[in-house]
């Protein structure tokens, strides 16, 4: 049989947790104010990069069937 490990109680859990969090290097709030302005930038081109590309497809299709003439 598998050797089953004791688990260890809610207060034991919630210090070793504390315990966890403490060793994280958490970023400063400019570092992460900085990396939201460059997801939202990014999110920002590639959307208009996709609607361009979108149009362009559109356009390109309508243009060798014929329709919506």
């Amino acid at each position: 049989m598998a050797d089953k490990k004791k688990r260890p109680g809610p207060v034991t859990f919630a210090r070793q947790v504390r315990a966890e969090g403490s060793k994280v290097t958490w970023t400063s709030r400019g570092e992460t104010i900085s990396a939201t302005i460059m997801v939202l930038i990014m999110s920002v081109i590639i959307s208009i990069f996709l609607f361009l590309g979108d149009q362009i497809w559109s356009f390109l299709v309508r243009l060798i069937t014929g329709l919506g003439s």
